[in-house]
């Protein structure tokens, strides 16, 4: 498995997951319910969750299509170093 695969899941769960908290925040906003958050830091932070959120989310797929490009062009090169990598390990003799 390519390791920017794995890098890219994990970006597009942070980024999912502070658009969640964005929107959790909005909507507690929209609701007035009341924190010990002043309202102007509360907006500046639902704004700033969801900028970075956007940004992950737009990187990770950057780094997910690089992945896949990667891949596609080295199909040989990633299955020899699989089989080298089980050659070496010895598996059980028949």
């Amino acid at each position: 498995m390519n390791p920017n695969m794995g890098r890219s899941s994990i970006l597009a769960v942070v980024g999912g997951y502070l658009i969640y908290l964005a929107y959790e925040m909005l909507k507690n906003l929209i609701d007035n319910i009341p924190t010990t958050m002043p309202r102007w830091l509360q907006i500046t932070v639902i704004v700033l969750f969801t900028g970075i959120g956007i940004a992950l989310l737009v990187f990770a797929w950057l780094v997910w299509k690089k992945g896949r490009v990667d891949q596609d062009q080295n199909p040989v090169e990633l299955d020899a170093e699989e089989n080298s990598d089980k050659s070496k390990e010895g598996g059980p003799k028949d």
